[in-house]
């Protein structure tokens, strides 16, 4: 079953997506790589809440969970790398 909301989520995850690429490419934030994996798992996360309406629902859902998970191990993990080192300075 399709909601509205889950796609505007798709929606708006993706231009925040392109927006965070562009600005890395721009150079106007830092290069954290591990916040950036963690934002594309919860774009990736959107996107199978969406694909589990079509087909494999049981399969995507878990995907989506997970993902969703992966992407709170990476943040927590990029804000760790980020004060760590900032303490060092």
């Amino acid at each position: 079953m399709i909601q509205i909301s889950e796609i505007l989520n798709l929606i708006f995850d993706s231009i925040g997506l392109v927006t965070i690429v562009a600005l890395y490419r721009i150079g106007l934030i830092p290069k954290y790589k591990y916040l950036f994996i963690g934002f594309l798992c919860v774009w990736f996360s959107s996107l199978f809440t969406v694909l589990e309406g079509f087909f494999w629902p049981v399969f995507l859902n878990f995907l989506e969970h997970f993902t969703f998970l992966l992407s709170g191990a990476f943040f927590l993990f990029g804000i760790n790398v980020y004060f760590l080192k900032r303490r060092e300075v």
